[in-house]
């Protein structure tokens, strides 16, 4: 699958975590938007057939992924710098906010751990 398609296949998707970050028809909250973000990328890694691609497509999900934060949150925006976003205390600040469940945290921890290399406290 190359990047144009894989760009039509998960799209909707994005599109519809964009709705779900719209706060106005002009303004997105960023913040939620990379918690979302990070989401996808956990459960593409963990368990990539079961979204709809096979493990070869990593390399190019990430692709897709870092050219949409970078059109919602800005130049220089990664999906890495959503998981730094995600234990800063901004981000600690946005996932009480949100109401995200502990398991979530876990589960964006863990993953926050593996890609930033650091020990992340488990039990924020």
């Amino acid at each position: 699958m190359e990047l144009a398609n894989l760009r039509r296949k998960f799209i909707p998707a994005v599109e519809e975590i964009l709705d779900l970050c719209r706060i106005t028809d002009e303004l997105i909250d960023k913040e939620k938007f990379q918690i979302y973000m990070a989401t996808i990328w956990g459960n593409a890694v963990l368990d990539p057939e079961k979204t709809g691609i096979n493990e070869n497509q990593l390399e190019l999900l990430h692709e897709f992924l870092n050219e949409e934060i970078v059109r919602v949150v800005g130049k220089g925006s990664t999906v890495t710098g959503c998981y730094e976003f995600i234990v800063s205390k901004s981000g600690e600040e946005c996932l009480a906010r949100l109401q995200i469940t502990q398991m979530h945290k876990k589960f964006l921890y863990h993953f926050a751990r593996l890609i930033l290399h650091r020990e992340i406290e488990s039990d924020r």
